[in-house]
Order: C-alpha cells, then structure tokens, then sequence
C-alpha cells in the first residue's frame, strides 16, 4: 500500500542546487538536439526527398539497368552471370545450353519500393533538427534493406529456376516465392524505419503523489 501523504519540498540546499547555474546548463544541453528548425530548412529537406522519389520514377528504366549490373556482379561470384547492355537483363550461365534471364520490370524494380519511402519521410520529418537527423537514417536504413531484399528476391528466382527448369521454376518462384520475400523486406524496413523513428528517452507519466526530484514514499 502506498502512503497518500505527500513529501514535504524542502526549500534547503537540495531547492538551491536545482536553481543554480547548474540547472539551466543541464536544460540548455538536454534540449540542444530540439532546437526547432528554421522554415526555409525543413522545406529543403522535404523538397530533397520530393526530388530523389521524383527521380526514382522518371529514370526508373536506368535505374533497372543499375539493378540488373549490380546484381550480376554480385552473383557472379558464386555462378557465371551477366548483365546485358542493351536492356534491364541478368542472365545466368551466359553461353551455357541452361542459361536464362531475368528481365527487371518496373512494378518488381528496387525504385518502386524506395519512391513511398522518399514520401512518407516527407510526412515523418517534424520541424525539429533532431527529428531530421533521425528521419534521414531511419530512410537510409529502410531503403538498404529493400535494396537487399531485392537482391535476394532475384536470386531465389534464378535458384529455384535452376533447380525445377524455366516453367515450373518460374511459376513457383514469381508467384509464390518472391512475393514472400519482397514482403518479409517490407515489413522488416517499416519495422526499422519505426523504431529508429521513436523519440528515445520518452517520459513516463509521474505518480500522482510523487513529488519531481523526490523518490515515492514506501509502501
């Protein structure tokens, strides 16, 4: 049971020290990383997010090229792979009687994932430095994680083709197995993109017979 007599506040040394220089240095420090920002500068900083998720969509069929070369390099190193020149393709076993390609259309290309971000960071960013701050990692780490989500997607796609032939390999792959993974990314970059989002060090709700700077009496 607790005890509904409240503390007394002593107006000692203990009052003093709280008044003291000390305590607006404490507050000055605490709140330097809240400063509020000035207009001009949370309008840059949403106007940049506007202009990467606006890029992301016009040059979406040379950004699939980028894709498709970056992931050819990457599986090369394990199986023969090859990006082509003149289109958004990665072949696998190039010159090889089972070779394939994958063709990166746009509704499965990274820029489609990462545009949404650009605007919900556009509607996350509050008018304070630290909530930039926060905001522009949170957005880099998502995007890295659907990067590599979409990596991985393109992979399972040429092993399962590989291991059960083009129709049946594709079927299973395009219809079932990508969609899981494209998803577990989502879901992993929106979880990320939350926690790193939260205000650290939240409050919480004061005891109603709790003095500030006094412990509650014992029960």
């Amino acid at each position: 049971m607790q005890s509904d007599v409240n503390l007394p506040v002593s107006s000692g040394p203990r009052s003093a020290m709280s008044s003291g220089p000390h305590g607006p240095r404490l507050r000055g420090r605490h709140s330097a990383g809240r400063q509020p920002l000035r207009p001009g500068s949370r309008v840059v900083a949403v106007g940049v997010l506007a202009g990467i998720g606006f890029a992301l969509i016009v040059f979406q069929y040379q950004i699939r090229h980028l894709e498709a070369g970056a992931a050819a390099h990457l599986y090369n190193l394990v199986t023969p792979a090859a990006a082509l020149p003149s289109a958004p393709v990665i072949t696998f076993g190039p010159g090889t009687p089972g070779g394939f390609g994958l063709v990166i259309t746009p509704d499965c290309s990274m820029a489609l994932l990462i545009a949404p971000l650009c605007g919900l960071g556009m509607v996350l960013i509050r008018p304070r430095r630290a909530q930039v701050r926060r905001a522009a990692r949170a957005l880099a780490v998502a995007s890295l994680v659907m990067v590599a989500g979409d990596l991985v997607r393109i992979g399972s796609i040429a092993m399962t083709i590989r291991m059960d032939g083009i129709d049946t390999g594709y079927q299973i792959s395009n219809l079932m197995l990508g969609p899981v993974v494209s998803i577990v990314c989502i879901a992993l970059s929106l979880v990320l993109l939350a926690l790193m989002l939260r205000s650290p060090g939240a409050p919480t709700p004061a005891s109603p017979n709790r003095h500030p700077g006094f412990p509650e009496s014992p029960p």
